[in-house]
């Protein structure tokens, strides 16, 4: 009798405790806030897309969304947190082309950037522009050819950090134009802004994004873009590659991405909740005024992005002798 009792009082005790353990895992995502971490300081492209996705995201799933910035290595400590955080879609990541070609750039990167990610979704792209500060010794792109030749290692260029897209705009430039350029890296696009428009650096590469009420009030100076035709936005402003380097190209895509292993009803709902505030007009026309192209996707089209970038810089950084 005694025993019965036991097994009943077991048998209660195993239902009671694990009742909330069946309910959480059946409770639909999201149950709490998402943190998007974004792995440079506030201010720049990156941080200013997450932004804007992050606010409306929160009536799409029901739950706050917020941006944490965790700056640091060009990127890569932000992104490898993300990387190492549990694979439940609460913690995801804004990731462009840099977080590609940081292994081609760094020494050491504690992630694999086609293993370590699930892909949610790309964003957007944006044009990648070479800018100079009011004081700057150069006004044209050609100029800034002609003074790096005439004073080698005397005309520097911000970025916002070693390995980003902006870093090997710079470094190609230097490589394909022969010319010696001095690499000032920065913890974000914000603060390199910042010394540009004080004229503590003469040159920064940057997207549109970031820059474009400063060009607007003709505070800095486009003088090229990296794109392969002119951008719509700037169509005043010339290409690199026209400017005497055909085969000069890169742009900024940006996206999001989650721990690998999360599961696929989560990133199916991410997705959906990505696109859906992507095609609201607000966000668009916002997005699109400040240099963007909206150019949201499944998470099949953003890895395939990812492993056609992989394979490209990891051919071309190599060549150009850039590691």
């Amino acid at each position: 009798m005694f025993s019965r009792i036991l097994v009943a009082v077991a048998t209660l005790a195993t239902s009671v405790f694990s009742a909330p353990l069946i309910w959480a895992q059946g409770a639909p995502y999201p149950t709490r806030t998402v943190t998007i971490v974004v792995p440079l300081a506030p201010g720049g492209g990156v941080d200013t897309i997450a932004r804007v996705f992050a606010e409306k995201l929160r009536d799409r799933l029901g739950q706050p969304v917020v941006v944490e910035n965790r700056p640091g290595a060009g990127g890569v400590l932000g992104s490898d947190y993300v990387a190492k955080s549990a694979p439940d879609g609460y913690t995801l990541l804004m990731t462009t082309n840099a977080e590609v070609l940081a292994k081609f750039l760094h020494k050491s990167v504690p992630f694999d950037v086609t293993k370590d990610f699930a892909s949610v979704s790309l964003l957007a792209t944006a044009p990648m522009v070479l800018l100079a500060s009011p004081n700057a010794p150069v006004k044209s792109f050609p100029e800034v050819i002609a003074y790096a030749k005439a004073n080698p290692g005397k005309l520097s260029y911000g970025t916002p950090g070693v390995g980003s897209p902006h870093h090997f705009a710079g470094e190609m430039l230097k490589k394909t134009a022969g010319i010696d350029l001095v690499h000032v890296p920065y913890r974000g696009t914000g603060p390199a802004l910042t010394d540009l428009l004080a004229s503590q650096i003469p040159l920064l590469f940057a997207t549109t994004i970031a820059v474009m009420p400063h060009i607007e009030a003709g505070k800095i100076r486009v003088l090229a873009s990296g794109e392969v035709t002119r951008s719509a936005l700037l169509a005043q402003v010339p290409t690199i590659a026209e400017s005497g380097l055909p085969n000069f190209s890169i742009d900024a895509w940006f996206g999001v991405v989650a721990p690998a292993g999360t599961p696929a009803s989560v990133i199916a709902r991410l997705n959906e909740a990505l696109i859906g505030v992507g095609d609201m007009p607000e966000v668009r026309n916002r997005l699109t005024a400040l240099g963007y192209n909206m150019i949201l996707s499944s998470p099949e089209r953003l890895r395939e992005v990812v492993l056609a970038d992989h394979e490209k810089y990891g051919n071309l950084i190599p060549e150009l002798g850039l590691r």
